[in-house]
């Protein structure tokens, strides 16, 4: 092989990898990642997939009424690189867990998974690096960002 065709196949490497098209697909322009939110409730759902994994977690509020909240993470590579303990059988439904999240802009019941606490304890990254301080929510419902 020649010097010449090894310096095209770097390039295009490097080109590839450094493109800020190839990563304007995980913006996180739809969170608030300067905020940093805390609240507990029950694992409605786990979808530990590509392109993105979901968590979706039942808050229990005043007088009995219920409030389901979606939380996006990485795909399972991405979310393994950053905590390896992550799996497809991590979490289960009915599960009593923690969310440390960084919540929608819009104010709808969600956000970007930083971290998860496990009935057990365990704590999960989702994020490098998760996010600062939380404000914590307790098991009601984060305020809305403003």
């Amino acid at each position: 092989m020649t010097r010449t065709f090894h310096s095209a196949a770097a390039l295009a490497v490097v080109s590839l990898t450094v493109s800020p098209g190839v990563w304007a697909h995980h913006s996180q322009v739809l969170f608030d990642m300067n905020k940093c939110l805390t609240l507990s409730g029950t694992v409605r759902d786990w979808q530990f997939m590509s392109p993105h994994s979901w968590l979706w977690v039942v808050v229990a509020k005043d007088k009995g009424a219920a409030e389901t909240w979606a939380f996006e993470s990485a795909s399972p590579p991405q979310m393994t690189e950053v905590e390896r303990r992550w799996s497809r059988s991590v979490v289960k439904k009915g599960d009593k867990v923690t969310v440390k999240f960084s919540p929608l802009k819009d104010g709808r019941m969600g956000g970007a998974l930083n971290m998860l606490t496990l009935p057990d304890g365990t704590m999960l990254r989702a994020a490098t690096p998760a996010c600062a301080a939380p404000q914590n929510a307790g098991a009601a419902a984060p305020a809305k960002p403003n």
